[in-house]
């Protein structure tokens, strides 16, 4: 084996059932069927998110808000169709209108019009006793006992009504009658949604009355038709004919199409948690193929099995849950879906499945035959009828496979062992003839043959042949393999344990790659200095997802390196960037550097020092110490090396970080751009989405607010739960949360990110997200609460001794210590700011030390103090920071109210432009008040401008807070109004809607 050099881095259910002309119920619908009633007949299942459906759902919702109205929704089976209409239903019976639901079954009883007779059962809850229903309802009596009283005429002696109406024998009446039962019913109910369900499965007689519904419909009602398009008999028409909606009839056409992977990964998140579902997501989707039953089949499975399995699992369970995945079998109802389909072919058919089955990727006809065993008449046929079968399907032109993996398990396991063997064994015969071979599914198909002397060598080549051609993804997987093989050599365990940690340094999945490096790091056998190497590469992978102890491996790494200087260097500069992290002062870790640097000096390994070299750019940016400029020059640009190269990319991504905390924003984002360009170049997958993460934060400090949620919801669930790919997007997002006024997500999102900062760091977030709650006390009015959630940050920010960071942490404690009366902490600590930043390239840190010394003078020198403010102001905006400057300005302008109004005036409008232009509510609504108050503009939301039914921009901020989970008493605070006129915008607004308070962010 012979891998690359050595690196070092830093750093639903678907099924596809089959129906003929005749709409026949094959053995794979009863299954699915029952399936369906098992879990219940709206087929939402408790803990599973709804997710990938939202546009549907306000589309249904907003068609069933007036009547009449005719809705259809077509999905194959496991879209989530019953699922829809739940979340639909929801919203409609919390506006008091009734929802009626039934199902057509795919095996029916003699029952007329049943799934609508069904639908009516429960009338006593909906049918009032004096909706005066005619006599024609009269023939549902033998079908409706349960609701027989509201059935009965008023007047025995009405028109057309007996005295032994409810014990006549009603057997014999015609359907037309029980039709116009129906109809009369339905019209007396006023206002009423009826649901019927799997109208693929529906019987002639109902199709024709709820054809007549959908043509001429009572105004109240609303009707919603599911169906399965690609299994409705005949032409394809829902209703047996092409059908247009009547004028004045309302409704709309709803498709469900497969979710995309990160709507499964979101749906994984609800089950399974965002460590595993990081990791799970890709092969979710790719066995579900976006079927939301499909995925939540899987994920029932694996929930109970992953908190058994992990218990005392070291990675977080995610390696865990990723061999759980592979091992879970295809689900009940869908192999015996798949197997009724393909014994409905004939035998070449049969074969040609058989052969996709066993080769798992998308294949040509000719290899599909070859591996069949047929000839070119027999292959085409059998293809043909397959294809017809929905069994397979082309993918790609001329290449013909399965629609997702685990319909393609779900054939496989209907092959015997005996043909399974032979076809495996002819799939290598036949695979090593082409030109180039693919060695990776040569080595899977002798694996599955259960050679493990000739599957080793093979699996050898395709990992080497992976890696060289920067396919990091598929070399991790065999090489995973390869260590899970007891006949391995020992030298390539070794070297395959190497390989797998460097390449898990890259990527973002990396939990099963550490549990197997893991497992053989413990091998007594293995020399020390490949021990010390694996274990150093480990405790950075560790490190960079938040975890615990990296420090003390790192140092135990570098204690068994001594005979590998290069290396050990590189461990001593991973220790001196602990300025990033608790527990050690500055000066230890610049000890640790300058160690790096004398070990490193005589070494010949030019990536190691390039490593160090990175690091102590890192290092001396973050501290904001000049020479980091001059250094960053040295970085080896220019190397023809891939992995030198990298090591660039990674001081450059450090330095871009350490840039902007200390507020030099425009070299941030040049360093950033570099560093991306980079890792890109590089195949560095890690790395490029860091880059994502801090760009974030950078876009967030510069006011570059258009399209950041879209972004932010993009990036969070491509991260385990305790990286910092999770953490800076919560991050950016919850500091927009403050700005709007959206406190309770904002206060829940700052506190995940204080648990998780307390202990690992870095501590720039622990800061950042302690001074947003602080801020959020202040706007509060609650100066003590301010104060009091401030102190633990502080002590941790004292210990560490560094003052350069730009997190808002010092200016926001000053207001909270002089709210509280505490003017002398407030000055100490201003004071101990100041001399910290001495000598110190900071920007950032030396506007905030203007502006805690204006806040200090503020009470005895007004002048002083908005002098001061309006320097402070400046420097951010020079920065580039929109939304800091703007909050100093409107310091300044409350300053100046008493003694200059129009000065004042001048100040407040140009923080209330800055604050309408980024989207800050709760800023500019506060900015808004204190304007008025100084006799400027008034607020755009005073206008007498009528919207209807439209929300007005008011009502649109309240019910983005609404959305959000704020009380009547956050929407007053936030948007500085009475708590009284909170309450009338919140009524207004859900009458609107239509809906409840709970469910306002689906409405909007």
């Amino acid at each position: 084996m012979s891998f690359s050099r050595t690196r070092h881095r830093a750093a639903h259910h678907v099924v596809q059932l089959p129906t003929g002309a005749s709409g026949s119920v094959e053995f794979g619908d009863i299954c699915l069927f029952w399936w369906w009633a098992m879990v219940g007949p709206m087929g939402g299942r408790s803990g599973f998110a709804f997710v990938g459906r939202g546009d549907q759902l306000r589309a249904l919702v907003r068609a069933l808000a007036v009547g009449p109205a005719v809705v259809l929704v077509e999905g194959e089976a496991g879209a989530g169709k019953s699922r829809l209409v739940e979340e639909a239903r929801a919203q409609v019976e919390g506006s008091g209108v009734p929802v009626l639901q039934g199902w057509c079954h795919p095996l029916r009883e003699p029952l007329p019009f049943g799934p609508v007779i069904d639908a009516l059962r429960d009338g006593r809850s909906w049918l009032a006793p004096e909706a005066h229903v005619g006599p024609e309802a009269a023939a549902l009596l033998p079908y409706l006992p349960e609701i027989a009283d509201r059935l009965t005429p008023p007047r025995p002696d009405g028109p057309g009504w007996s005295d032994d109406v409810r014990s006549a024998d009603h057997g014999g009446l015609d359907p037309a009658s029980v039709r116009r039962g129906v109809v009369e019913v339905l019209e007396r109910a006023g206002d009423v949604v009826l649901v019927v369900e799997d109208v693929h499965w529906v019987d002639e007689a109902t199709r024709e009355l709820l054809l007549l519904l959908a043509r001429t419909p009572p105004p109240g009602l609303r009707l919603v038709l599911t169906y399965r398009g690609q299994e409705l008999p005949g032409e394809g028409n829902v209703l047996g004919v092409a059908y247009q909606r009547p004028v004045g009839v309302n409704g709309a056409e709803i498709v469900l199409p497969p979710l995309d992977e990160a709507q499964v990964r979101e749906l994984a998140t609800s089950v399974i948690g965002s460590a595993a579902a990081g990791v799970l997501g890709g092969q979710l989707f790719e066995r579900s193929g976006g079927l939301p039953l499909a995925a939540e089949e899987d994920l029932l499975v694996l929930a109970g099995r992953l908190e058994r399995a992990t218990a005392d699992a070291r990675d977080d369970g995610a390696g865990t849950a990723l061999a759980l995945l592979r091992e879970s079998g295809v689900p009940r109802a869908l192999r015996e879906a798949v197997g009724s389909r393909v014994a409905e072919l004939g035998s070449a058919g049969v074969a040609v499945v058989q052969a996709a089955a066993v080769l798992e990727v998308p294949a040509a006809e000719e290899l599909l035959a070859v591996l069949a065993g047929l000839g070119e008449e027999e292959a085409e046929a059998g293809l043909t009828a397959a294809l017809e079968a929905s069994v397979l399907r082309e993918s790609s032109p001329a290449r013909y496979g399965f629609r997702h993996a685990l319909a393609c398990r779900a054939a496989y396991e209907t092959i015997m062992a005996p043909r399974r063997r032979r076809l495996h064994r002819r799939a290598v015969e036949t695979l090593q003839k082409q030109e180039p071979a693919p060695l990776v599914q040569i080595a899977h198909h002798t694996r599955l043959l259960g050679d493990a002397e000739a599957w080793i060598p093979r699996a050898l080549a395709a990992a080497d042949q992976a890696e060289a051609v920067g396919d990091d993804g598929v070399a991790a997987d065999l090489l995973r393999q390869l260590l899970d093989e007891p006949a391995l050599p020992p030298e390539e365990r070794t070297r395959a344990a190497l390989t797998l940690s460097h390449i898990a340094l890259s990527r973002i999945e990396y939990a099963a790659s550490v549990a197997a490096v893991r497992r053989i790091i413990t091998d007594p056998a293995l020399p020390a200095p490949t021990r010390g190497e694996i274990r150093l590469n480990l405790a950075w992978i560790t490190s960079n997802q938040g975890e615990e102890g990296g420090a003390l491996e790192v140092e135990r790494a570098a204690g068994e390196l001594g005979s590998r200087p290069d290396l050990a260097a590189t461990a001593m500069a991973s220790l001196g960037l602990g300025v990033l992290a608790f527990g050690t002062p500055v000066a230890q870790d610049l000890a640790w550097m300058d160690r790096a640097v004398s070990t490193v000096a005589g070494s010949e390994d030019e990536v190691a020092r390039t490593n160090v070299l990175g690091s102590r750019i890192s290092l001396l940016e973050h501290i904001g110490d000049p020479l980091a400029r001059d250094l960053i020059m040295q970085l080896p640009y220019d190397s023809s090396d891939q992995e030198v190269l990298r090591q660039c990319a990674v001081g450059l991504h450090n330095a871009a970080d350490g840039s902007f905390w200390l507020g030099h924003d425009r070299r941030a984002g040049v360093l950033l751009d570099q560093a991306e360009e980079l890792a890109r170049a590089t195949g560095h997958q890690y790395l490029e989405a860091s880059c994502a993460s801090i760009r974030l934060q950078l876009d967030f400090a510069d006011g570059r607010w258009a399209g950041l949620d879209e972004r932010i919801a993009a990036l969070a669930p491509e991260a385990t739960e305790r990286s910092t790919l999770q953490v800076e997007p919560l991050m950016a997002r919850s500091l927009m949360d403050v700005a709007r006024g959206q406190w309770p997500r904002a206060r829940e999102g700052l506190t995940a990110i204080v648990g998780h900062t307390s202990r690992r760091g870095p501590i720039q977030w622990l800061l950042t997200a302690t001074a947003a709650l602080g801020r959020i006390g202040l706007a509060g009015g609650d100066p003590q609460a301010a104060w009091d959630r401030v102190q633990p940050a502080l002590v941790v920010l004292r210990r560490k001794g560094v003052w350069v960071w730009t997190t808002d942490l010092v200016p926001t404690s000053v207001q909270a210590a002089l709210g509280c009366g505490l003017r002398e902490e407030a000055e100490r600590l201003t004071d101990q700011a100041e001399r910290g930043i001495e000598g110190r390239d900071a920007p950032g840190a030396a506007a905030e030390v203007l502006w805690c010394r204006a806040l200090l003078a503020a009470d005895t020198d007004p002048g002083r103090a908005v002098d001061l403010l309006e320097r402070a102001s400046g420097q951010f905006r020079a920065i580039g920071r929109v939304h800091r400057a703007a909050r100093i300005t409107e310091q300044a302008g409350r300053l100046l109210m008493d003694t200059s109004p129009s000065r004042a005036a001048r100040h407040l409008q140009q923080a209330l432009d800055a604050y309408t232009s980024l989207g800050a509510t709760s800023d500019q609504s506060h900015c808004e008040q204190v304007l008025r108050d100084a006799g400027g503009q008034r607020s755009a939301h005073r206008d007498r401008h009528s919207y209807g039914q439209q929300l007005s921009p008011r009502e649109r901020q309240v019910a983005q807070l609404l959305a959000s989970g704020a009380t009547n008493r956050d929407i007053a605070t936030a948007l500085a109004l009475s708590v009284r006129t909170a309450e009338h915008h919140v009524a207004r607004i859900l009458k609107k809607l239509h809906t409840t308070r709970n469910r306002v962010k689906d409405a909007l």
